[in-house]
């Protein structure tokens, strides 16, 4: 049976459609750090049949943070452990993305057979050859990642397959039905059939919200992360009809003048008290109480958090789930798709039974455990109806996000630390202590400096916006 220790880590990614990344190209960059000795002396294992041995289990350790939605599967590794005589060891701890301590895994040799890591920065190991290339165990079992699955972004890097999907992680929007009704305001499904806009919102967000500095009875109009470049900021900039990334060139495009002029409109937002503040969201409890105590009126966020979202809420008010709203009636907003993939390192010595185990991960036995208890959107395209039937809620908004143009993450070897630094630069702008745009022209110009992406351009030949 599969056991359960504390105090390793891991990170994940997801996402949807994404662009194939063309071959590799002449190199535009610093080629990634060469492999070490450890991840030389294991040469890809050449797939073989479905692995069930006999004798003792073969022992796979798979370490994973995303507590979201692995504990409420974890009860069903003992069928796969049953199926293909494998001992499971699961590692999980929610707290400990650290990329140093990836690295070092990956130096020495010593990394999990499966990790669910940060893709944020997983570029940095594909380029150096720690992870294991799937392309030939895809073909064997003639699975079509592009054609059965929605994809994340990351799946694929320099025309080789790294990663196989595990959920579905588009933005939308959640909100209070009850404070609507209460304030006499508008509702994005009983008024506008989910056509709405982000001056509909403002409006609601206006007539709804109460902020008078009192931290117990205050309420705000959106719960989001306007200090976050990708997840709410690069939404608005989408739907604003630019660009915050050129992924063919491998640039940041904050600057530019749509952008510029989105950044602004968001916050002017905050400046109006229609955002929660950081601090208010901390003082609050942090994660989803602040939406759940009915303390803002909308919250953007993933279909990951739905589950931790309905539990906040309990019975506290009636609530729905919107599609990002466009800048006008009749071009959808544009909104970020994610998702947690798993990889198999390089030196496992376990591949097979490995690679079997992110793809069960990704199979019908997971996707439609989670279809049907409604614990996450499936990745698998084939398990996605019975998610989104629901007679209460609009949960068919998330499949919906890979029908209209979407976005996804910016990824390379600093994404991580570029996503940082900008909150710490919009933090600033929003306390005063900077100007927007003389502190995003530098902010961008010095981060394009800081692009590191290996030898190829990885999204060569793909626009992002990406369109069905």
């Amino acid at each position: 049976m599969a056991t359960l220790t504390s105090g390793m880590l891991v990170a994940c990614g997801g996402e949807a459609a994404a662009p194939a990344p063309a071959a590799p190209t002449a190199p535009t960059k610093a080629p990634g750090p060469a492999p070490t000795a450890a991840m030389a002396a294991t040469a890809a294992p050449a797939p073989t049949a479905a692995p069930k041995q006999k004798g003792p289990p073969v022992e796979v350790s798979f370490n994973t943070w995303y507590d979201a939605v692995v504990p409420p599967i974890q009860p069903l590794f003992k069928k796969f452990e049953e199926e293909f005589n494998v001992k499971l060891t699961v590692d999980l701890n929610a707290s400990n993305r650290d990329t140093a301590k990836y690295t070092a895994w990956y130096a020495s040799g010593t990394a999990p057979d499966v990790v669910c890591g940060d893709n944020f920065i997983w570029s940095k190991f594909y380029n150096s050859n720690a992870i294991l290339e799937i392309s030939d165990y895809l073909k064997r079992d003639k699975i079509d990642l592009k054609k059965d699955y929605v994809l994340m972004g990351s799946e694929f890097w320099c025309g080789k397959t790294y990663a196989f999907p595990f959920d579905a992680d588009p933005r939308a929007v959640y909100y209070n039905k009850t404070l609507l009704k209460q304030a006499g305001a508008k509702d994005p499904w009983d008024d506008f059939k989910g056509k709405w806009t982000l001056e509909d919102m403002q409006e609601m967000m206006v007539k709804t919200a109460r902020v008078t500095g009192n931290s117990g009875t205050d309420v705000y109009g959106v719960r989001t992360d306007a200090w976050a470049m990708s997840e709410s900021n690069g939404m608005f900039i989408w739907t604003w009809g630019g660009v915050w990334a050129d992924f063919e060139t491998m640039k940041y495009t904050l600057d530019s003048k749509a952008a510029l002029e989105a950044q602004e409109f968001i916050k002017g937002w905050y400046d109006r008290k229609l955002i929660m503040p950081a601090s208010v969201n901390t003082e609050l409890g942090g994660g989803e109480k602040a939406f759940g105590q009915g303390r803002a009126v909308f919250r953007i966020r993933a279909a990951a958090a739905h589950n931790a979202i309905r539990k906040e809420i309990g019975g506290n008010f009636e609530y729905d789930i919107a599609p990002f709203p466009g800048r006008t009636k009749d071009q959808p907003g544009v909104t970020i798709v994610s998702g947690n993939p798993h990889t198999v390192s390089k030196t496992t010595k376990v591949a097979d039974q490995a690679y079997e185990f992110i793809k069960w991960l990704g199979g019908p036995d997971i996707q439609n455990f989670w279809a049907k208890e409604k614990v996450q959107l499936p990745t698998l395209k084939t398990a996605q109806a019975e998610y989104v039937r629901d007679p209460k809620l609009h949960t068919q908004v998330f499949a919906d996000s890979y029908k209209v143009p979407y976005g996804i993450h910016f990824r390379h070897d600093n994404t991580r630390r570029h996503y940082d630094e900008y909150a710490v630069e919009m933090n600033d702008v929003f306390a005063g202590k900077k100007t927007l745009t003389d502190t995003i022209k530098a902010f961008n110009t010095r981060i394009n400096n800081e692009v590191e992406y290996g030898s190829c351009l990885p999204y060569k030949g793909s626009a992002v916006p990406i369109k069905p």
